[in-house]
């Protein structure tokens, strides 16, 4: 793995009255459907370790959602994010992904909110009951069965995966413990939210039980609801993911997210099902 990171900083730009950072993304953050598309992980997590900067003092991100406006290049990259409903309690924070299209401009391809609440001491009321999710055991490599011929590039090689075996078969819940195998942006250490957000757009991929070579399951958002912070332990994210097609080209992936505590969050991401 050639890569350092998934982007490399490129500077500030000042811009419509705004200031954004921009980056250049790396080859790693390539899509299994294109080459020259960004897989939907790294165009989040940069949203939201813009997001995670304006983030009160005593306060938790508790959903955070991302919408893909379209085809999300891999050229250079601008991003800003602001307070769009500040609040003592409960405040709105947004982000916006801009990308250089073929005519040399930036176009808008992706944006982001998160919810943002004052946090509290709750733990004699605590409660989760979601499925445990079981230690990983040797490395797979890429989903089984799935993509096998990209595993050596773009974003499915800039991590790494161990999936367990599920009780339900091949065609039924899939589990598996993800990590990137390189921080978001070159030269930092990622927080625990942007770990999570670097890996879990796979979702999607692991949860599938369709041939990729015969329809195609593309996902244009991805929300995540915590009811606690992530801890991943050296960078570890659990995905227990399951998808639900419906007979109108749509489709739903839904998942549980884990760290080596327990689940600390809920996913779902809507899907365009179509026959290749």
């Amino acid at each position: 793995m050639a890569d350092s990171a998934f982007f490399h900083p490129a500077g500030t730009l000042d811009a419509d009255g705004f200031e954004y950072e921009v980056f250049d993304p790396a080859p790693s953050t390539a899509s299994v459907w294109a080459a020259t598309m960004q897989h939907g992980a790294p165009p989040a997590a940069i949203m939201v370790r813009a997001m995670e900067k304006l983030v009160g003092d005593g306060a938790r991100i508790s959903r955070v959602t991302i919408d893909l406006l379209g085809v999300v290049p891999i050229t250079r990259t601008r991003v800003r994010a602001w307070v769009a409903r500040p609040g003592r309690t409960i405040s709105l924070i947004a982000a916006e992904m801009d990308c250089v299209d073929g005519a040399g401009e930036y176009r808008t391809v992706a944006r982001a909110q998160a919810w943002a609440l004052a946090a509290s001491d709750t733990t004699a009321i605590a409660r989760d009951l979601s499925p445990a999710l079981p230690p990983a055991g040797a490395s797979q490599g890429v989903m089984p069965g799935f993509f096998a011929h990209l595993e050596d590039q773009g974003f499915l090689a800039a991590c790494d995966w161990k999936f367990v075996d599920g009780p339900d078969g091949p065609d039924g819940v899939k589990q598996c413990w993800i990590r990137a195998k390189m921080p978001l942006v070159a030269g930092e250490e990622p927080s625990p939210l942007v770990q999570v957000f670097s890996v879990v757009d796979a979702a999607n991929g692991i949860s599938a039980y369709l041939d990729p070579t015969a329809v195609t399951w593309m996902n244009m958002d991805m929300t995540v609801h915590f009811h606690r912070s992530p801890r991943p332990v050296d960078g570890w994210v659990g995905l227990l993911g399951d998808q639900l097609v419906g007979d109108e080209g749509i489709g739903t992936t839904v998942s549980r997210l884990y760290d080596g505590d327990g689940a600390f969050a809920v996913g779902a991401q809507t899907l365009l099902v179509a026959a290749r």
